[in-house]
């Protein structure tokens, strides 16, 4: 088949084309550069998920849940030794009420320890505690009030264990198991943090904790040479900050980085076995 030219026809399509293109510049030029503006980005802003800078660190929100005490008799401080947290010999802030241990979900191989929690049981004053532990083997039982994250539990994701003394300032201890609101909060601290090595560091094995925290520590990084080089550690899940092989060095420094993402470097910190390096500076809260 022989195709045939119509000049007609063109002509006809030419000017169907040249209405099409004068209607387009009428629509766009009538609206304003802000409202196209919004008209475009407006998909691409509820497209954008929201994200976290460390998503291994369990969001601030608030959470409902359980509320337990383990069933032993020790004291607030004896209870502190016994936390998979390794916060040996750390005295907790009297701006703290007491400690509670965390589910297996938030406790995340420990990377939440040492973060505050502010609790509320039944619309009561709020009490601040610290996370110390996660294990089964304190569960036998099963306000608001801040405390510290220094152990892990079992149970669900937003069930909180806390210590006996804990417990007591929230709810009568014969309830047992009560529900409760809480969130992570910055700890209460005025004072500086602390660089705790454990038993059997020295120069060559480096193994420590950042205690006295106010916020959650998301990095430890060391330098055997006053700071011109950094070696990152690997923590693992007794929440020490290892470097196999260690400093080499006597003394290091040691930079430690928040969930927020600011820094605090602590000089010389003795490698010693058991040696606390206390720092006079804290995170941001």
């Amino acid at each position: 088949q022989i195709f045939t030219f119509n000049p007609l026809s063109f002509l006809h399509l030419h000017s169907q084309l040249q209405s099409l293109v004068l209607l387009l510049y009428k629509m766009f030029f009538s609206t304003s550069s802000t409202a196209l503006a919004a008209l475009v980005l407006a998909p691409l802003a509820l497209a954008a998920p929201a994200t976290s800078p460390n998503p291994a660190i369990f969001e601030r929100s608030l959470n409902s849940g359980k509320g337990t005490w383990y069933g032993m008799s020790c004291g607030e401080e004896a209870c502190w030794q016994q936390g998979a947290c390794a916060f040996t010999d750390y005295v907790l802030p009297s701006s703290i009420a007491g400690s509670t241990c965390v589910s297996e979900t938030i406790w995340n191989n420990g990377q939440n320890c040492g973060g505050c929690v502010s609790i509320t049981y039944k619309g009561g004053a709020k009490k601040i505690a610290m996370v110390r532990l996660s294990t089964d083997m304190y569960r036998e039982h099963s306000t608001d009030l801040l405390r510290q994250v220094t152990n892990k539990t079992g149970g669900d994701k937003n069930h909180l264990d806390m210590s006996p003394n804990m417990f007591s300032k929230i709810a009568n201890k014969n309830l047992g198991e009560i529900p409760i609101e809480w969130e992570f909060v910055p700890c209460p601290i005025t004072d500086g943090l602390q660089i705790k090595m454990h038993g059997g560091s020295s120069q060559y094995w480096f193994a420590a904790t950042v205690m006295n925290a106010r916020l959650r520590t998301f990095k430890l990084e060391v330098s055997g040479d006053s700071g011109k080089t950094w070696k990152p550690t690997t923590r693992n899940v007794n929440n020490f900050f290892e470097i196999t092989g260690g400093t080499g060095t006597k003394t290091a420094w040691v930079r430690a980085t928040s969930e927020k993402g600011d820094t605090v470097i602590v000089k010389d910190v003795d490698m010693s076995s058991g040696k606390t390096t206390k720092s006079t500076v804290n995170y941001k809260a």
